[in-house]
């Protein structure tokens, strides 16, 4: 079964390219129209009615956090594209929402909407809201998406108080002693929690430091956190650890 799409994307040359990649990748999907600016594209929204989009983060004229804050409803699925801007991609990592860079790669445009076809609506509409409650304007993320057996399920930053490496797993323990089991490795968390409030202090265990209770020097350095757990601080990490702690302001 096809997909019917529209591209919104400010750049001509980016228009074309994408267009010939999904001819050649992925002949199911039909193009309706394109956009190249927010008025344009809240236009082509309402009257294509699309079930997939491809969106630029930068518009000439605004941001696709824009576009989607000023919509009521967003029953489409989206395919962000992007060159650049790190700060976007990683609301995009913690929303569990598929990003492609440019210029963009066939097979990773082909794996992105089989992706896109087989995720519900339900599941992309809480994605793109999670989305866009990170985004809003001086607020960091506060919400993650995580992976479960079941699909993907939201979860509270501050909720976290630790993630512990289990092989190719991470062991996620929140403040209600719940504890989850997700499919990403430890490596992945870190770098998708950077800059949130969360360091790593051993090569198995990453901590929320909004939920640290102490840090003491016995033993060779380990931490307290507020469940009560013990975790160790490797040689490597403490100095990182002791500066974050002297100029961390709660």
């Amino acid at each position: 079964m096809g997909l019917k799409a529209i591209i919104i994307e400010d750049e001509i040359q980016a228009i074309t390219a994408l267009k010939e990649e999904l001819k050649t990748h992925c002949p199911n999907v039909e193009i309706l129209g394109e956009a190249r600016d927010i008025p344009a594209a809240t236009q082509l929204l309402e009257d294509a009615q699309p079930e997939l989009v491809f969106l630029d983060i930068q518009l000439k004229d605004g941001t696709a956090f824009d576009l989607l804050s000023s919509l009521k409803t967003h029953p489409f699925k989206i395919i962000f594209t992007t060159a650049y801007s790190q700060f976007a991609l990683q609301a995009l990592k913690i929303s569990a929402l598929d990003y492609l860079l440019k210029p963009i790669d066939g097979e990773e445009l082909a794996e992105a909407v089989a992706k896109a076809h087989q995720l519900s609506l339900n599941e992309q509409q809480l994605f793109i809201q999670n989305y866009l409650d990170n985004l809003k304007p001086q607020h960091r993320p506060k919400k993650i998406a995580l992976p479960t057996n079941m699909g993907f399920e939201m979860y509270q930053l501050d909720e976290i108080i630790r993630i512990q490496a289990e092989g190719n797993y991470v062991a996620i323990h929140f403040t209600n002693q719940r504890k989850l089991i997700a499919s990403k490795t430890l490596k992945q968390m870190e770098e998708l929690l950077h800059g949130l409030g969360f360091i790593r202090i051993h090569q198995s265990h990453l901590i929320n430091i909004e939920n640290l209770k102490g840090y003491f020097n016995k033993e060779g350095g380990y931490v307290e956190m507020i469940d009560k757990s013990t975790l160790p601080v490797s040689k490597r990490k403490k100095s990182q650890l002791l500066e974050l702690l002297s100029n961390y302001n709660s």
